[in-house]
């Protein structure tokens, strides 16, 4: 199942993940890793391209034979998070934390150049390798690609570690796979007054408060139960005081939605409840949409190859979809291409925490699956 080549570098890409999960560094601040990438490549005959978007890394190797470029994409950036993990190889940096594990991500794809490397004469075409900063945002594919990073490619693929899979067990779907992932804000404008005193004021928080209610109801009564949305008010400011009436609150938050059809509605909506609710509240409501990552589609041909490398391996198979959202998704607007799971769950459940928490751990026995499903991928596309 997994080649001897991949068992005897293994150790060696622990150790990297290793170090990179100490010195985790936020978007497009991701110096010392990209330096680590860098020194790696060279280390394993390969021409890295630097600075790209900031801090991205490239490299190509080139099959023996003519053929198609396929893509192998990596994230390096960690979140503004305080680690609280009892790992040996916890974060050194206070308020930075690899929490999402891109610190896999980037040395797992590091090995698989290292390995690919031995495997090129028998490759029909090129591989592509990119490691790409500030996935969490503000988004790094998007500037990658306008410096001309898919420039004569064909195809695309991205691996995810995933906490909510048991380890070893693959997901890859066909379709729309993440969430497009935009964000919200509503300004309400009332009269402030004497809290003692709320009939001579136009009280901006009951307008919020029957606003955000009012919102819960986008999804159960405004979508279709064939379709998937979510409407989430994560963050409210108003107010100074307990006496004052204040004049403005606001709050904001996220719409993730599969189909542009579903959102134009949702914010249509929005829109609509905004400014009657608030008017019937003798208020003025504003509503500001920003537009986020798109949604993740996948191809059916590149995920028939990870299907395929999966059953060659004998790893367990699941169809997987989530709300959270992807810029990897901005490549597969450009190419065909496959963005898919791999379970990386802790064997002790008290050590299994969702992505992006303080507690977040993966199982590093899925590193060298990771390595060996890349191969099985690149070979299935080039061979």
């Amino acid at each position: 199942m997994i080649r001897p080549e991949v068992e005897a570098i293994n150790q060696q890409i622990i150790e990297l993940r290793r170090d990179l999960h100490r010195h985790p560094e936020l978007g497009f601040q991701e110096f010392r890793t990209s330096a680590k990438v860098s020194e790696f490549l060279r280390a394993s005959g390969l021409e890295p391209t630097e600075g790209i978007a900031v801090t991205g890394v490239s490299a190509i190797i080139e099959g023996g034979q003519p053929g198609p470029t396929l893509m192998l994409r990596a994230d390096m950036d960690a979140l503004p998070i305080q680690e609280e993990t009892d790992l040996e190889f916890a974060s050194q940096q206070a308020g930075k934390m690899h929490a999402c594990g891109h610190d896999l991500h980037t040395a797992i794809l590091l090995g698989t150049a290292r390995l690919l490397q031995d495997m090129k004469p028998r490759l029909k075409g090129r591989v592509k390798l990119i490691f790409q900063p500030a996935e969490e945002g503000p988004g790094g594919a998007a500037p990658m690609i306008a410096q001309g990073v898919l420039e004569n490619v064909d195809y695309a693929l991205g691996l995810h570690l995933w906490s909510d899979l048991p380890c070893g067990h693959v997901a890859i779907t066909p379709g729309p796979v993440m969430a497009a992932a935009d964000t919200f804000r509503v300004k309400i404008h009332g009269r402030g007054g004497h809290a003692a005193y709320p009939h001579e004021s136009e009280d901006p928080i009951v307008a919020a408060a029957a606003l955000i209610t009012a919102m819960q109801t986008l999804v159960s009564r405004s979508t279709s139960p064939f379709d998937s949305a979510v409407v989430s008010v994560t963050q409210i400011q108003g107010g100074t005081a307990d006496n004052i009436i204040p004049e403005r609150v606001e709050f904001s938050g996220t719409i993730r939605t599969f189909q542009p059809a579903t959102k134009a509605a949702l914010i249509k909506r929005m829109q609509e409840m905004v400014a009657y609710l608030c008017k019937s509240y003798g208020a003025e409501g504003t509503f500001e949409f920003f537009e986020g990552y798109p949604a993740l589609i996948n191809n059916p041909v590149p995920c028939q190859w990870v299907a395929d490398a999966a059953d060659q391996m004998n790893l367990p198979r699941a169809a997987q979809a989530t709300m959270g959202g992807e810029d990897m998704a901005y490549y597969l607007q450009k190419v065909p291409g496959a963005f898919f799971f791999l379970g990386a769950a802790p064997d002790q459940p008290d050590r299994v925490f969702p992505h992006h928490h303080p507690k977040f751990q993966l199982d590093e026995r899925a590193v060298p699956l990771a390595m060996e499903l890349f191969l099985r991928c690149v070979e299935n596309c080039l061979k």
